[in-house]
């Protein structure tokens, strides 16, 4: 048994998806930058909808509702201006790395046949992440194990996105160089929505949380 973080992606993506494959597969003699940026931005759109515009609607407070769009909307300039930073009009050739991390790496089938927008866990980071959704039922929780899961879930997602396609990525020194500080202020973002949402949550809130984000979590059969 496999364990995957995966969201289902929108039409919208899934149409990009499959006309940047169409392009680059057949070798049309076309430009493939534009079709490689625009499919990242929108994988990084929804990632960010899936993981953290979700959260508001749980808050039963109007105010920390207010705090938490504030947050997901830093992080939300903060992911687009790293991308807008690395993403350039590279040569085809140089588009092929990337091209084939979004395609085999970051894309599976799940077991109803659903593509998904995702990655395989580690076995460690996936038996975090059961054990801390199993942790939340109806007649006991543990909000510790719970929160350990969610930041193992996030940090996962952040190294798969940020950190391992930008490896893919054909960079200067300097461009390079401001990953590292991006991707620890965007952790730094989600940490404090985490922290300032799951103290305010009732048992039921976390158990309609838990239950929001198990699907994300996806067992593959070997």
């Amino acid at each position: 048994m496999t364990y995957y973080f995966g969201f289902v992606p929108s039409d919208k993506l899934n149409d990009m998806i499959n006309e940047a494959e169409r392009i680059i597969t057949s070798d049309e003699q076309v430009d493939y930058y534009p079709y490689r940026n625009e499919l990242t931005q929108q994988i990084a759109r929804e990632l960010n909808d899936n993981l953290l515009v979700s959260l508001i609607d749980v808050i039963p407070n109007p105010e920390r509702q207010a705090a938490m769009r504030k947050i997901v909307s830093t992080i939300e300039r903060a992911t687009e201006t790293l991308l807008n930073v690395l993403l350039g009009k590279d040569k085809n050739e140089d588009i092929m790395p990337s091209f084939n991390f979004l395609k085999n790496e970051t894309m599976f089938i799940d077991n109803e046949g659903t593509r998904r927008v995702g990655f395989k866990l580690s076995k460690s980071s996936a038996d975090t992440i059961v054990k801390g959704f199993a942790a939340i039922t109806p007649d006991d929780v543990d909000e510790s194990k719970f929160k350990v899961a969610l930041e193992t879930m996030n940090e996962e997602a952040l190294t798969h996105f940020i950190s391992r396609f930008t490896e893919t990525l054909k960079l200067g020194m300097i461009k390079r160089s401001s990953i590292p500080v991006a991707k620890a202020g965007i952790d730094k973002g989600m940490s404090m929505a985490l922290n300032k949402l799951l103290p305010q949550l009732p048992d039921a809130g976390l158990n309609r949380l838990a239950r929001f984000y198990e699907p994300f979590l996806v067992k593959i059969s070997d």
